[in-house]
């Protein structure tokens, strides 16, 4: 008969045993023996082994000291059902809990493998929610935890990430409806798991498995396995040494050491959560994981998570006052991408509290079966239609076609009665969207109108008053409203004529579109205001390649698609009409029609035919059964060798955002006639230094640094503390930006 300390062993490293599975039984002085989950037991500790008097897996006896019993290699009990995603020893299982109403109280998942979840999307959600272990007379952790409470739930997260949590907030969270109605807890909540570590996972997608791996004292990974409709994903949460502690930065290299080697032994998609006390790169660069906000935003979106300038509550723990990016979600994924990324917690109270002095990162992803971002803006329509009932709200471009790109603006024309009140129009969203960010009038525009961001995504909603016409009939008879108004409105039937001009190949379009712009984007191509073609031209193109070929497969159609651009005469307009003076023309589908196009210059036509030339050649030398090659056909251009000096044209962070955006055209023209024709304002805006601006390759003869604040004096005159100023390339590098890396 094997010892207590053998058994023990045995069942923690041996992978072909759950140890979540076993219960051991401990002897009391009096009383019956004490049942402790062999996960909780620890060796050498308080609890001699001489006192261990069983083990049960399962409901069994597997081992009893009394009897001699040692059958644990005579019985299937508690042997793994099925492989385990966290790999031992790094991971130690764990038992995950769950409400259950009859028993009023948390009790044990069974282990058998759940049924996954039905959705292929999941969302995610990390909040440092700052505990009162230091400073205590200071965060107002009192008022703070209910705010924090109805954050959570109205975050409406697949799983819940959050550190910096105590026992007295985990009992907050078990005694929530809410809670005990819909999630899974991954330890048992009578064990000191939480207390130790500070983490805790929440998840109401059906939990497979769950792990504990401690980092050093206090600091560890928790994670839980959840079945999606893709398959299982792993879900682990972390929070690493910040500068508070001695060597600081040594002992972050030092856990992310360790979790590179945990993490690459997971079989499958990871995702990593929590805070990293990093703004830089280094996380994900250690781990070799992808960050979710920068795939959403882009790499040089650098919107801190902790602020000091803002935030009170940071500002009370922070050594530097540095705002900082700490708080990150990490992808390892083949099958599931970001579709949308938001701060949460990020609007303090009316009297200045905030939830924590962290804000709370909100990500969607989402699988190849499915696009969460449809479905998130298919509900944003559906609420500001709510708020605005007496009017017709239409979704447009490439939302109404089908065709968005993840993350892409949900674009909204709203026909209102009367005069169309924006102010009133504000008032009523502000009300029934009150987890609305930002929620600002556009100035300058044309037509009225609102931009917001709600549930991850950005929100461009256009008014237009139909005075005494009904909003229902708006768009069939909007020659009537004016042309400002007629403009507005056709957005609703260019979209419908697009997708009737790819019949009767529509989901070849819808497929071919999104391919298409997502090569425009990466390229650079994308951007009017920049000098690019808008999706709808883009969206324009894809349609008729759809009507002439779409019954190809997708290599070919979308090799059929450049062959067709590439070689276009561009001097013919796209479609019907009379050549004009503009270098390159793709009308509108329908009235008032007019050239979607007209803001791009002789050099950028020349810089997207040789754009579509190299794809066609990319794409001539695949063969017919390859995959398509989106990692060379979407690589960033080779901007350092095309530019021989650079610039950034930068404003305060903003309204006045708008008003620089708006003059970047008729910046790249006063650019050209100083003599930099082939100038190229690069479309992914950059954030440093405070400023919000765009990187300017000036071309071969650029101007020099005179000449250069002349046109910025000229271009930007009105604009507080708009700038256009030289830069090194090398400074640019730092800003993330993958156009710059080379």
């Amino acid at each position: 008969m094997r010892t207590s300390e053998e058994i023990y062993h045995r069942v923690r490293w041996d992978a072909r045993f759950d140890p979540a599975r076993f219960v051991m039984g401990v002897a009391q002085r009096g009383t019956v023996p004490k049942r402790l989950p062999l996960p909780r037991f620890t060796p050498g500790g308080d609890i001699p082994w001489h006192r261990v008097l069983f083990f049960e897996a399962d409901g069994e006896v597997v081992w009893d000291r009394s009897s001699g019993v040692d059958r644990i290699d005579a019985t299937d009990a508690g042997r793994v059902r099925t492989p385990r995603r966290l790999p031992s020893p790094y991971f130690t299982s764990l038992t995950p809990h769950a409400y259950r109403v009859p028993e009023a109280a948390w009790s044990p998942v069974p282990g058998d493998a759940p049924a996954p979840a039905r959705s292929a999307s999941l969302a995610l959600l990390t909040w440092n929610t700052l505990w009162d272990r230091y400073d205590s007379d200071l965060i107002d952790t009192a008022r703070r935890r209910p705010l924090l409470l109805d954050a959570l739930r109205a975050a409406d997260a697949d799983v819940i990430a959050l550190q910096e949590a105590e026992p007295a907030l985990l009992g907050l969270l078990l005694a929530t409806p809410w809670v005990r109605e819909s999630y899974i807890l991954w330890t048992d909540p009578a064990g000191r798991d939480v207390a130790d570590c500070g983490l805790l996972l929440l998840s109401r997608v059906p939990v497979r498995e769950a792990g504990l791996h401690v980092l050093g004292p206090h600091k560890a990974v928790a994670a839980v396995v959840v079945e999606t409709a893709e398959g299982p994903v792993t879900v682990a949460v972390t929070h690493l040494s910040s500068d508070h502690s001695a060597n600081g930065a040594a002992r972050r290299d030092a856990e992310l050491a360790d979790l590179a080697a945990g993490l690459a032994a997971i079989e499958g998609d990871v995702m990593l959560l929590g805070d990293f006390n990093d703004g830089g790169d280094t996380p994900q660069d250690r781990l070799g994981m992808a960050d979710a906000w920068s795939r959403v935003h882009g790499a040089g979106d650098r919107t801190p998570t902790f602020d000091p300038s803002v935030n009170p509550l940071a500002a009370v723990s922070s050594l530097t006052g540095r705002t900082s990016r700490l708080d990150r979600v990490l992808v390892r994924s083949e099958r599931l991408r970001p579709v949308s990324a938001a701060l949460l917690g990020d609007v303090p109270t009316p009297d200045g509290l905030y939830v924590s002095d962290h804000f709370g990162v909100r990500v969607a992803l989402t699988g190849a079966a499915e696009d969460g971002s449809e479905a998130d803006a298919a509900e944003i329509v559906r609420r500001v239609a709510a708020a605005l009932p007496e009017g017709r709200v239409h979704p447009v471009g490439s939302r109404r076609m089908g065709c968005a790109l993840p993350g892409a603006d949900v674009d909204l024309v709203a026909a209102l009665p009367g005069d169309g009140d924006l102010p009133g129009v504000r008032e009523r969203l502000s009300a029934a969207l009150p987890q609305a960010v930002d929620l600002r009038e556009v100035t300058g525009a044309r037509v009225p109108g609102l931009r917001f961001c709600l549930d991850g995504l950005r929100v461009d909603l256009v008014t237009v008053a139909t005075g005494g016409l009904s909003p229902d009939v708006a768009v069939a008879r909007r020659a009537e409203l004016g042309e400002a108004a007629a403009t507005a409105l056709s957005a609703v039937s260019d979209a419908d004529a697009v997708l009737a001009a790819a019949d009767p190949h529509r989901a070849a379009f819808t497929r071919l579109a999104r391919e298409v712009k997502a090569w425009a984007r990466a390229r650079g191509l994308d951007s009017a205001p920049c000098g690019g073609l808008p999706g709808l031209a883009w969206s324009v193109l894809a349609a008729r390649t759809a009507h002439e070929a779409g019954d190809l497969p997708p290599l070919p159609l979308l090799r059929h698609f450049f062959a067709t651009w590439a070689a276009w005469d561009w001097n013919r307009p796209v479609g019907s009409g009379e050549a004009g003076e503009l270098p390159l023309t793709v009308p509108t589908p329908t009235a008032p029609v007019r050239s979607c196009t007209s803001q791009v210059s002789p050099a950028g036509r020349d810089l997207i035919a040789e754009e579509l030339f190299r794809a066609w050649e990319i794409l001539e030398s695949a063969a017919v059964s390859d995959p398509v090659p989106h990692a060379l056909l979407c690589a960033p251009p080779p901007l350092h060798l095309r530019h021989a000096a650079w610039a950034i044209v930068s404003v305060r962070p903003g309204p006045d955002e708008g008003r620089l955006r708006g003059r970047l055209l008729a910046l790249a023209a006063a650019l050209a006639g100083a003599g930099a024709p082939g100038s190229r304002i690069w479309p992914r805006p950059l954030t440093a230094d405070g400023l919000a601006g765009y990187a300017i390759g000036l071309g071969t003869t650029p101007p020099d640094g005179h000449r250069l604040a002349e046109i910025g004096a000229e271009i930007l005159r009105g604009i507080p503390d708009a700038s256009l100023a030289r830069v090194e390339l090398s400074d640019l590098r730092t800003a993330g930006d993958p156009a710059f890396a080379l």
